[in-house]
């Protein structure tokens, strides 16, 4: 019997030491708050994108060897605080429909140690992107507008008529799209915006078109073949005058461009010109002689054609000339005439 009351005191006792050495090493090995060592703690500061107060951030750090969590919540002034054993953490914070500027990777704390880490949190908000053209080629400046509770617009830029409207708040929208000398884009059904969702919207716009025409001439009369380029940013488009220098440009988009008129032999001419909608522009252009880097040889500062025509004149008139000499000397002296004419028959 005291045999056997031995034996279950044994037992019992090793029990209880069992029992001593595991809650002896629980506040060893544990990384929960309860068991963080004083002093060793990460704080900071909470604030929204124009520096306010952020408070009811959920900051956590969890750490990357036993992946035991910490938390802590940012208080009314922003601030927040932690203790935790030392070790390397991952520190992130959020909050519902916003985001944090930045989640602190591989964060080593030392006993003792205090890491501030400060965040910003923005707000998940839509983007809408898209591209504006006429159809074939890219518009640039069109304003596209969002039509809500708040109004949002972002304008087409550079290389290929690209626009892109971020921040935008949850709703409902009418989206339109505009630029000078292009009718507005057609109605469609409202736009739906979500949080951290972007949409794509692309915009075909037409043009409120204009007409430029005109004359080009030299020394008073229509040249031809003269090379007339209108030229923007956005537009381009060339013709040549006809037979009586004549030239003409339709269906150009409003808007300010330079005019340049060019052929061999010709001083090149620019101009500026605004045109309007729908407004049909003149611009009559008179061409000079390039005799400073004109390689031939014409006469008076005529072009070929005219030279040659005052040659052929010239020529003509020296023809005359001699006709008419020879004629006076035959009416005058026949005498003279019938002996050449004797002496040439022997």
């Amino acid at each position: 019997m005291l045999r056997q009351c031995s034996s279950q005191m044994r037992k019992l006792s090793v029990v209880l030491l069992a029992a001593a050495l595991l809650l002896c090493a629980v506040p060893l090995s544990s990384d929960h708050a309860d068991g963080a060592i004083m002093g060793t703690s990460v704080l900071g500061r909470i604030a929204d994108v124009d520096g306010g107060n952020f408070s009811g951030v959920v900051i956590k750090a969890v750490n990357v060897t036993t992946f035991f969590e910490y938390s802590a919540v940012s208080e009314v002034t922003g601030n927040y605080s932690m203790g935790l054993n030392p070790g390397l953490y991952t520190i992130s914070a959020s909050f519902v429909n916003y985001t944090a500027n930045i989640t602190y990777s591989n964060v080593k704390i030392g006993l003792g140690q205090e890491v501030r880490l400060n965040f910003t949190m923005s707000e998940l908000l839509g983007t809408l992107t898209g591209y504006v053209s006429n159809g074939t080629t890219p518009i640039y400046g069109a304003t596209v507008t969002l039509i809500g509770d708040q109004n949002y617009s972002g304008v087409s830029i550079n290389p290929l008529g690209q626009y892109t409207i971020s921040g935008v708040r949850p709703g409902d929208y009418t989206v339109i799209a505009s630029k000078a000398g292009y009718y507005d884009s057609a109605q469609q059904r409202p736009v739906t915006m979500a949080r951290n969702v972007t949409v794509n919207l692309d915009f075909v716009l037409d043009e409120q078109p204009a007409e430029l025409k005109g004359r080009v001439v030299y020394q008073g009369d229509g040249l031809s073949g003269v090379k007339v380029v209108i030229a923007s940013d956005q537009f381009t488009s060339t013709v040549y005058t006809d037979e009586n220098g004549n030239y003409t440009f339709q269906l150009i988009p409003a808007g300010s461009y330079k005019i340049s008129f060019s052929k061999d032999t010709y001083k090149d001419r620019v101009q500026d010109i605004g045109l309007s909608p729908f407004e049909v522009e003149t611009l009559n252009m008179e061409m000079e002689f390039d005799s400073a880097n004109n390689t031939h040889t014409f006469l008076f500062d005529f072009d070929l054609g005219h030279s040659l025509m005052v040659i052929g004149l010239t020529v003509t008139l020296i023809l005359l000339l001699v006709a008419l000499v020879v004629n006076y000397k035959a009416r005058k002296k026949p005498d003279m005439v019938e002996k050449e004419e004797d002496s040439e028959d022997k």
